[in-house]
């Protein structure tokens, strides 16, 4: 009897590792998949929020932007990267040796500098004037839709107000983004909209 109940232990214990086993393979799935980069046709899907000036939640939604076509400017290949909606352009990007750049006002200026340091600075064009930018977190793990990825994070300011905050990964590009504003008739900035990845499609 106890040489049964021991063989049906072992016979048990032997099945549930094989079963604990698969069902760990199943959820990882297997090696993760190979980096890619966005090219024409990729798709980035964002949760959409804005806000009232008082910090209220205003409206939720989804935005879907495009990377539609590359572009020859000034002898270098862009990506017109469009919001679906309205179907407008909402960025000219491409990887330089930098980091990611951003045709606008006829040039090519810098969004988010990599490899970056900690506390780092940089002036570039953005949203119609100059801006100047801070790197305040380097590859660190940042949780996200589409799992955990590793990204930067910047603080663009104009005059001394916080404008962007953007979280930056080097496969996906922009991975969260929030935009500040200033008051109407005002001078205090409040936080106006946030983007948060939920899925991109190469």
């Amino acid at each position: 009897m106890n040489i049964y109940l021991n063989t049906q232990t072992i016979l048990f214990a032997i099945t549930g590792a094989i079963l604990l086993s698969s069902c760990k393979k199943d959820n990882n799935g297997g090696a993760p998949p190979a980096p890619q980069k966005p090219k024409v046709g990729t798709t980035w899907t964002y949760r959409y929020y804005t806000f009232y000036e008082n910090g209220g939640l205003a409206t939720t939604g989804t935005i879907t932007y495009k990377a539609k076509i590359e572009e020859t400017i000034g002898g270098e290949n862009w990506l017109r990267i469009n919001d679906l909606g309205p179907d407008t352009t909402v960025y000219l990007m491409k990887e330089k040796a930098g980091g990611l750049y951003q045709y606008t006002n006829n040039n090519s200026y810098l969004l988010c500098k990599n490899p970056a340091s900690l506390n780092e600075t940089y002036n570039t064009f953005n949203k119609g004037s100059a801006e100047d930018f801070q790197v305040l977190g380097v590859n660190f793990t940042l949780p996200t839709d589409i799992g955990d990825v590793v990204a930067n994070y910047y603080e663009g300011t104009k005059n001394g107000n916080l404008i962007d905050q953007i979280w930056y990964n080097a496969n996906a590009w922009i991975v969260r983004h929030q935009v500040f504003r200033k008051f109407p008739m005002g001078t205090v900035y409040y936080k106006y909209s946030a983007m948060f990845l939920q899925q991109i499609i190469y």
